[in-house]
Formats: C-alpha cells, sequence, structure tokens
C-alpha cells in the first residue's frame, strides 16, 4: 500500500470515529490465528469488523466452525455474503450489516478482530461484559492492553495474540 493511500485509509478512518479502517487479513495471517485461537467446531466465532468475510469463512470451512460478522461497509456486506453462498456456507455463516460497539456478543466463544489500538480498548469493555468467562478474543498487530495473552506467536513479523476472558 502506498504512503498516502494508507495515510487515507487511516484519515478516512479518524474522520468516521471507526474502531478502524478496511485492512483485509492476510488468508496465511488468518489462518494461524484460528489455529492460535484453537478453533473447532462446537465454537461459535464471531468477527468484529468482518471485511469480506475470510476469517469466518476460513473457520467454518476449516474447523466447522459457526460464525457472525459484523461490518459497517454496505459494499463488504454484500461481499462476504456473496462470498459464504458461493462456498455454500450459509448454514454456519452470517454477516450483518450491523456496529459491532452495539451488538449482543453473549453467544460468541471466538471473538476475532483487527482493529487499531484504540479500537481494542474501547472494545474491551463489551468483551469483558459480554464473553463467557474462558471466551477467546483472537487479534493481531495491536495487543490489547489491560489483558495477558495466553498464546502468542509471529507470521511474517506480524505479532498474533490470543486472550481469555476472566
Amino acid at each position: 500500500m502506498t504512503g498516502g493511500l494508507w495515510l487515507g485509509t487511516w484519515a478516512r478512518f479518524i474522520v468516521r470515529n471507526r474502531l478502524g479502517p478496511y485492512v483485509p487479513t492476510p488468508h496465511h495471517v488468518g489462518k494461524r490465528l484460528l489455529q492460535l485461537a484453537k478453533v473447532t467446531k462446537v465454537d461459535k466465532v464471531y468477527d468484529i469488523g468482518c471485511g469480506d468475510g475470510r476469517l469466518l469463512i476460513e473457520a467454518a470451512s476449516r474447523y466447522g466452525a459457526r460464525g457472525v460478522g459484523f461490518e459497517l461497509n454496505a459494499d463488504l456486506v454484500e461481499e462476504a455474503r456473496s462470498t459464504v453462498q458461493r462456498e455454500n456456507l450459509q448454514d454456519l455463516v452470517e454477516i450483518k450489516h450491523e456496529d459491532a460497539k452495539s451488538a449482543d456478543l453473549t453467544q460468541a466463544t471466538v471473538v476475532t478482530m483487527y482493529l487499531s489500538e484504540w479500537g481494542n480498548l474501547s472494545m474491551l469493555p463489551k468483551l469483558q461484559r459480554e464473553l463467557a468467562p474462558g471466551g477467546r478474543v483472537a487479534t493481531f498487530t495491536f495487543p490489547i492492553k489491560g489483558l495477558k495473552p495466553i498464546a502468542t506467536t509471529q507470521v511474517d513479523g506480524i505479532d498474533l495474540f490470543v486472550y481469555a476472558i476472566p
């Protein structure tokens, strides 16, 4: 991504006061993040800012996990829903055009998110309030200040973190 394009993405994020800009998770990073979070078919994976739905599609197709994605960008919602349909995963994956800050996360066993440091901090109280003890939060690049990770690794120099809600 060129400097101007990257700066423009962040400028739009700041102006709109969102949790973070849309930056697609590289497929190999997403796969490793789901492995690190130990996702299985009994999990319900919620993806905050799911973008094109790639993490949920991977969790469903690889592990048989159910998933719900939350995305504000209508074009990305449509793209994600189309991919879910094309992959015949509509029984496992639901994409919602909804703000995750007001969504019900109580059924999630794993929450994935790639947010800014500020976005992580702003979601932390909601995660602590709504996830059951032991619920896992998987993220990368930006750690969640105030939580101690239960697992970490690096993929191509990118830090991955998994946390358990106490």
